[in-house]
């Protein structure tokens, strides 16, 4: 086993988990917001501003909120973190501009 320094300066948990019968984040009812749209619309504004390979937009699994969702929890290299919920499309430029930066 190795270990070494994670490779990027954060990183961006979004669930796209989906239950039958029971809210979850990447469920169809949640229409555009659901979790697998929010994974893209980050992904691009990685792309747009240059920051593939420096910052991760990672799916998540459950992260047992599901009737909050969409969920996405962000981490960065010195350890903090902060959690969203009810995350819509319309969020995204304004997380963009506050994490997804150089």
């Amino acid at each position: 086993m190795k270990q070494g320094r994670v490779p990027y300066r954060r990183i961006v948990f979004v669930c796209t988990h989906r239950r039958e019968g029971e809210a979850a984040c990447s469920n169809d009812d949640r229409g555009e917001n659901r979790g697998e749209v929010l994974v893209e619309l980050l992904r691009e504004e990685l792309k747009k501003r240059g920051l593939k390979g420096k910052i991760r937009v990672a799916k998540s699994g459950c992260m047992d909120v599901c009737a909050a969702g969409p969920n996405l929890m962000i981490f960065d290299e010195n350890g903090e973190s902060s959690w969203y919920s009810g995350v819509t499309r319309e969020d995204i430029p304004s997380l963009a501009d506050k994490y997804l930066k150089p």
